[in-house]
């Protein structure tokens, strides 16, 4: 049975593609630093075991549960976007976007065996987007000092309702895909500004970036 574009489950992957980009020894530079582009991925480790990466764009993501992205949320306000790609999913919960602490492996071990329900693991600090069709960008915003502390926005409109008051804790970019019970869905996520369908809201809120890129 071939796979299509997607490679194994999270539990079975060892590594995250980079785009090709190689980072050599003398790197640490300052100029260096800021001379390479932001590269974030899905972490695999952190994410479910029943998420999977595209072979194509380590940033795609299908499957179910809980994902993950590599970079925490270190900046006062920040945003990305989640282009969605589905054909006729059948779930019983809708997909949600925002943060989570970061997880592990133990952490989904332990949730399998209780009683939760899948939408339940890591997704506090997240919000459900129902109704989604094909080619919809979902924007999150988080801010840090404000609150509410994150807003979703579905094709550049803020979507009342769907926020988050507070978060505590060290956090990182999520989304939670539902089990499909026909049909399929997976997102990619856009996190520059040459990546972006819609954009930030407003001046001041800016793309995510990588913790060391702010030192």
């Amino acid at each position: 049975m071939t796979m299509g574009p997607w490679g194994p489950c999270c539990s079975c992957l060892k590594g995250i593609l980079f785009s090709g980009i190689e980072i050599s020894d003398n790197s640490h530079s300052e100029d260096s630093v800021e001379s390479i582009p932001q590269v974030h991925s899905i972490d695999v480790s952190m994410s479910a075991p029943t998420i999977k990466t595209s072979i194509d764009s380590s940033s795609e993501v299908g499957g179910h549960g809980l994902a993950l992205v590599d970079v925490a949320v270190e900046q006062d306000r920040a945003y990305w976007e989640f282009r969605v790609k589905m054909n006729a999913c059948v779930s019983s919960w809708p997909p949600m976007f925002g943060v989570s602490n970061k997880r592990n492996a133990a952490f989904y071990k332990i949730l399998a065996e209780s009683t939760i329900p899948e939408e339940k693991h890591g997704t506090k600090f997240m919000c459900a987007v129902s109704n989604l069709k094909d080619g919809d960008v979902v924007g999150v915003v988080v801010t840090q000092s404000e609150i509410p502390m994150i807003q979703i926005y579905l094709n550049g409109e803020i979507q009342d309702g769907l926020q988050v008051t507070r978060f505590r804790g060290t956090v990182y970019p999520a989304i939670y895909l539902p089990n499909c019970s026909e049909g399929f869905m997976s997102a990619t996520m856009l996190y520059r500004e040459d990546q972006f369908v819609h954009g930030p809201p407003s001046a001041g809120i800016t793309p995510l970036i990588a913790e060391r890129s702010l030192m």
